[in-house]
């Protein structure tokens, strides 16, 4: 039986996101801002849910409606059987987002309203009143308001995917992991090429790349998805997709390299690494991204990395910054192509073009609530 979801991503990474569920599925996908819609089967759901690297939250849609009030947002929550979902001994908690300005009520008055449509729903079907817990509910509806459309789903994830099992360093300027990945799709890295990342922090692009290479599904390693504790999930049948999964990954050795010029950094990537199951697979080292001619003595197919956005990270002069970057990669590596998400496109497009590079894709992304842009260049040959 096929149900209809949608799926949460990074803005901008919407066509990677659904390229990855055809790659996991088969099925296609309709990409939207922010999200993926797609039919799929409860089993095809559980998969996703384990093995994307390009998603955050996958919801079982319940509503898609045109809503004008709070009173059509009741109608159209009261609509739902939710004993199909929900136990009646379980709890449940709403979480509500507001994307539209000129409505006269707050995304808490969404909550509350789908709320109050299915307790009383619940009521009506079962005798039963449903528990509210909102700090720790066994089932957690996501409520969505962008302009005029009303989604409602059910969180079969939990906390989102991109916050993986393997963060135990955190750095103060972490890379988003679904942009890591779908910076290393734009890149189109393979697993035979060589990868590095010369301004690694914590390590999420050299890991990431290491699950890519590796099939390690970065769900499955996690004890706390919210689908185990939906009625309508059979756990048998979640326990032989884990065990599908597992028997899919394969170690393989593979050239991805990662350097920072913190030395905490870098300890920091190790314990992350060590952590991921991927230490073994990854080359982890304290090294200067200004000065690579002195310690690159090879050439990677690949650099993908993140560079510091500016003061935060200690930066005053990001476009010298960036042309000092830039020339040490021309003459360490000339014939790698380079990937790299920037804070000022417009800085970095120009310090290409006065070291020697030419952009040849740019795509816009968030990073957090920073916009950001993640441009794809290769040194010009005349």
């Amino acid at each position: 039986m096929r149900y209809r979801f949608f799926a949460t991503t990074v803005t901008g990474l919407e066509d990677l996101a659904a390229e990855e569920f055809r790659e996991i599925t088969g099925l296609e996908a309709s990409p939207d801002v922010g999200k993926i819609f797609f039919e799929a089967s409860l089993g095809q759901a559980i998969a996703l849910n384990m093995a994307s690297k390009m998603l955050h939250r996958v919801f079982l849609l319940l509503v898609r409606e045109r809503v004008e009030s709070l009173e059509d947002i009741y109608r159209a929550a009261y609509g739902v059987d939710y004993t199909e979902f929900i136990g009646r001994e379980q709890s449940f908690a709403v979480r509500a987002e507001r994307h539209s300005k000129h409505y006269p009520f707050t995304s808490m008055d969404i909550a509350a309203t789908v709320g109050r449509a299915v307790i009383n729903r619940f009521r009506d079907e079962s005798g039963v009143r449903l528990r509210v817990n909102l700090d720790e509910p066994d089932v957690e509806l996501y409520c969505l308001l962008r302009d005029h459309e009303l989604l409602i789903g059910l969180n079969t994830t939990g906390h989102s995917l991109h916050r993986r099992y393997y963060r135990v360093f955190h750095h103060r300027a972490a890379l988003n992991p679904v942009i890591a990945s779908g910076m290393l799709r734009i890149a189109g890295w393979r697993e035979d090429e060589g990868l590095l990342d010369p301004m690694c922090g914590g390590g999420t692009i050299p890991i990431e790349a290491a699950l890519k290479a590796w099939r390690i599904p970065p769900g499955l390693m996690r004890d706390n998805l919210a689908l185990r504790r939906l009625i309508m999930v059979d756990e048998g049948e979640v326990e032989e997709i884990a065990g599908r999964l597992k028997a899919s990954m394969e170690r393989r050795e593979i050239r991805v390299w990662g350097s920072d010029a913190s030395p905490k950094s870098v300890e920091g990537a190790r314990r992350n690494a060590e952590k991921a199951g991927v230490a073994e697979a990854l080359s982890l080292e304290v090294r200067d991204a200004l000065r690579m001619w002195e310690w690159l003595d090879w050439e990677p197919e690949h650099v993908v990395t993140n560079p510091p956005y500016g003061l935060r990270m200690g930066v005053s002069d990001i476009e010298r910054f960036y042309q000092r970057f830039l020339e040490s990669l021309g003459k360490a590596a000339p014939n790698a192509k380079l990937t790299a998400i920037v804070s000022k496109p417009t800085v970095f497009a120009r310090t290409l073009q006065k070291t020697g590079y030419q952009a040849t894709s740019t795509r816009q992304t968030m990073h957090g609530t920073l916009r950001a842009t993640i441009i794809t260049a290769q040194k010009k040959y005349l």
